[in-house]
């Protein structure tokens, strides 16, 4: 019996050297004066878009995404886009074996680790990570609560601690 042949296109490109991978380089950061930064986005679905973050959620930030090179805009074509952060330190967030696993953004600045409730943005915007724009849905009773963000900080920098922990022990 004849096994069946191949009709897909050769690329043009095969066999052909593609190069060293070039690595993403840092996000520029412009600081507003009315207390909140923007991130300069990168890649497909990024490119010309700006994160905005407020001043003191930065620092953490920055840090768990490697200056900005693991922050990933996620389009799922219909039109919702989602800001999310990959690499080991998300994956230990999750406390996944994923290697491709990825935390939003917007549940990594509340310290949120629970499944069954979601991050809303007020003027949904998914850009728009400012504090006062945050807060917390209880699908289960269909209600938001706003966001403690004393416990949220402590929440995120007590989970931060064990992800870069659990990184230098790989």
């Amino acid at each position: 019996m004849n096994a069946p042949q191949n009709t897909r296109k050769k690329r043009s490109d095969a066999g052909k050297p593609q190069g060293p991978r070039t690595p993403r380089k840092a996000s520029p950061i412009t600081h507003m004066d009315n207390g909140t930064a923007l991130i300069a986005l990168t890649g497909r679905h990024g490119t010309g878009r700006h994160l905005r973050v407020s001043k003191t959620d930065l620092p953490d930030l920055m840090i768990f995404t490697d200056n900005g090179t693991r922050l990933h805009v996620i389009d799922n074509g219909s039109g919702q886009v989602k800001i999310q952060i990959g690499g080991r330190k998300a994956k230990a967030w999750k406390h996944s074996t994923n290697p491709s696993d990825l935390v939003t953004a917007a549940r990594f600045l509340v310290g949120e680790t629970h499944g069954g409730r979601r991050i809303r943005f007020k003027d949904r915007n998914a850009f728009n990570l400012t504090r006062d724009n945050l807060e917390v849905l209880v699908p289960a009773i269909e209600e938001t609560f706003t966001i403690d963000w004393q416990k949220a900080v402590a929440a995120r920098q007590t989970k931060m601690q064990s992800c870069l922990e659990r990184q230098t022990n790989q």
